[in-house]
């Protein structure tokens, strides 16, 4: 696949620091932990080990699409693929800022549309009685990394946040008062939760232990029991975190994203509007909240049920 972006050009134009430029050039960590996650998938598509070994001068519409094309053949859903083209034409847009490609070639890039199509939410509900098994077992971990563990499910269950957004919540984003929470998500969009009860308790529980430094809430603890409120989980620490948490409590996996499905379909099950559901998930659009949506796909099994079919299997 190297030969997609040639390493030798008529015109001798390098650009190897554009993907660094784009990335630098968006405000939200969530963003730039996304796109990075996509650029390095082109990257290693192209036989490269990192992005910045990659000469970006050289794209252009035709390699753009051939690399479209390849990574649909990796069966990623539409929505994958339409951001790794968003990544491709901010990388473009840095190279041409850059004076490092022309601007009609800018141009064609950005004209290029996003497949279409569309995937059902990944993933899997978390009923009741896994939440409350998850919630007990690990609540009896009185460990340090036990109390953060629990307050990061309880969060997890209470607002359907992204890891990603989870491991960037900052001391500063919450008033444990209110229990009113900022959260920054895609697009350096910034977005408000809320909460109550348990979940408000477990957070509590852990900043006491964590103590009021500012810095990130989730933070890293050795297995000496040190915490280090400066240094933020990473998304990967907080995927480990959710699977040990769910093989102790005798669970099958559990992705972060499934807290997600799951707070959407409980909302939606409540009788919440999907406006405001939309709004708390940080969704840009409610066609994508509607994808959460546990109604219709249980009037469909209903539905199935209405035709019968005969059945004479089995019979000598």
């Amino acid at each position: 696949m190297t030969d997609l972006i040639p390493t030798h050009t008529p015109t001798p134009a390098q650009d190897y620091q554009a993907a660094t430029a784009y990335l630098a050039s968006l405000k939200s960590a969530v963003g730039r932990r996304g796109m990075l996650s996509q650029l390095r998938k082109v990257a290693r598509l192209l036989g490269f080990a990192e992005i910045d070994q990659v000469n970006w001068a050289t794209l252009n519409a035709a390699n753009v699409r051939a690399i479209l094309s390849a990574l649909s053949t990796q069966n990623l859903a539409p929505a994958s693929i339409a951001t790794a083209l968003n990544a491709l034409k901010g990388v473009a847009r840095a190279a041409w800022e850059r004076g490092t490609l022309d601007t009609e070639t800018y141009q064609r890039i950005r004209s290029i549309r996003p497949p279409a199509g569309s995937r059902l939410p990944a993933g899997r509900d978390i009923d009741a009685g896994e939440r409350l098994a998850l919630m007990q077992t690990t609540a009896r971990d009185r460990t340090p990394a036990g109390v953060r563990d629990a307050a990061i499910l309880a969060m997890l269950i209470a607002t359907g946040m992204r890891r990603a957004e989870l491991c960037a919540l900052r001391t500063s984003d919450v008033d444990l008062q209110s229990g009113k929470l900022r959260i920054i998500g895609k697009g350096d969009k910034e977005r408000t939760a809320y909460l109550r009860n348990g979940a408000l308790r477990y957070l509590r529980d852990w900043l006491a232990v964590r103590g009021d430094e500012p810095g990130p809430i989730f933070c890293r603890i050795n297995k000496a029991g040190r915490i280090f409120p400066e240094r933020a989980l990473s998304t990967t620490a907080m995927h480990k975190i959710i699977t040990k948490r769910a093989a102790e409590a005798g669970l099958r996996d559990i992705t972060p994203h499934d807290f997600r499905r799951t707070y959407a379909g409980e909302l939606l099950d409540a009788g919440q509007d999907i406006a405001t559901v939309a709004a708390l998930l940080g969704h840009a659009s409610v066609e994508t909240t509607a994808r959460y949506d546990r109604r219709g796909e249980r009037a469909k099994e209903a539905a199935a049920a209405c035709i019968s079919v005969p059945y004479f299997g089995g019979q000598a």
